[in-house]
């Protein structure tokens, strides 16, 4: 029985990550494509082959949504994988029957096959919307924290870049300028640093 053909419908954050923890060097599964929601920077570029593991040495592509139906057809694929954040139940469930009615397997991840395994007490601060105020709260817990005397790491999460920093690692002002950091990051970044407090960043250079 060969591999089980996969496209992964999700980007940057969420999509990247269900690869990373289990499809990557998985031999059950060959991943076609990556689908973006939307048009963004994101669309025509490669997911590098130094993130991709063995099974893929050309990288991964990354298609947009409009693609999607064309891409399971071509490449007679077997598992659609829903990786997308901010949407509505009717959107899940109108892609599910999109994606059926061309053969395919419609899947969501679960806790199981996605969750890492830490050595460090972790809290995670998530929401539905990229605007909701998770860096407030973030801040507002990593404080609380600080004062029970715990020493506290901020890590978020992956994003796309055409830059070429993998992970950023902040601990002093000077580290704004090494890493050239936007108004808009150093806004984010700074009340961490204000408090003493190390912050991390990691970045993914995708290849044209």
């Amino acid at each position: 029985m060969g591999r089980t053909r996969v496209i992964i419908m999700g980007d940057a954050g969420r999509g990247f990550h269900s690869f990373n923890v289990h499809f990557r060097d998985n031999i059950d599964y060959q991943v076609i494509a990556f689908i973006t929601p939307q048009m963004t920077s994101t669309e025509g570029r490669v997911y590098p082959t130094e993130l991709a593991g063995k099974f893929y040495p050309n990288g991964i592509p990354l298609y947009h949504e409009s693609q999607l139906n064309h891409l399971i057809v071509h490449h007679s694929v077997d598992e659609v994988i829903f990786a997308y954040d901010d949407v509505s139940h009717s959107k899940v469930m109108s892609k599910a029957a999109e994606v059926n009615s061309l053969g395919a397997d419609f899947r969501l991840m679960g806790m199981v096959t996605t969750q890492i395994r830490s050595s460090k007490p972790v809290i995670t601060v998530c929401a539905v919307h990229p605007r909701s105020g998770k860096s407030l709260v973030a801040r507002q817990i990593a404080a609380e924290l600080q004062k029970l005397k715990y020493k506290v790491v901020v890590v978020r999460h992956a994003m796309p870049s055409i830059m070429l920093q993998d992970v950023k690692r902040f601990f002093e002002y000077e580290d704004l300028d090494k890493y050239q950091c936007t108004i808009e990051e150093r806004e984010e970044y700074e009340p961490y640093l204000d408090r003493g407090m190390v912050f991390t960043q990691g970045r993914i250079t995708l290849q044209s």
